[in-house]
């Protein structure tokens, strides 16, 4: 049983910014965020060190995901309802996450609560992308 639903943002076009984030990643690491949100759908309440609000982002919060040396962020929020998460924007962590890439995820939010569902979709587990061979 599901207490949580993920969800993933839509450009304008309707593509999904996060599923295309997460097909550039190595096999691992999407194996790695994907295994994690399907842990985290599960749990009630989730442990501090896999996510966290930024102190000067409060309403932004990052999911924290190691994997193969890298600390992927999936940067979301709490909503659009009760236990739902909408993930706005993936980055990359190296030390600090920079402004630019938290001013995108914030106005992606905004974007999310001014335009309801139609900017977002269930979190896409899968590409289905055949083609993509798993790395050595």
């Amino acid at each position: 049983m599901s207490l949580w639903t993920f969800y993933d943002f839509l450009d304008s076009r309707g593509g999904n910014t996060i599923r295309a984030w997460l097909d550039t990643l190595p096999i691992k690491a999407q194996a790695k965020i994907n295994a994690r949100l399907l842990v985290m759908q599960a749990k009630s309440v989730w442990p501090d060190g896999w996510v966290s609000s930024l102190k000067t982002w409060p309403e932004t919060i990052e999911l924290r995901v190691g994997a193969i040396g890298n600390a992927y962020r999936p940067l979301g929020f709490y909503g659009p309802e009760r236990r739902e998460f909408t993930i706005v924007l993936g980055a990359i962590e190296k030390g600090k996450l920079p402004k630019r890439i938290l001013e995108v995820a914030d106005a992606n939010r905004k974007i999310v609560i001014a335009t309801g569902r139609s900017r977002i979709r269930r979190h896409e587990f899968d590409s289905g992308s055949p083609t993509k061979q798993p790395e050595d």
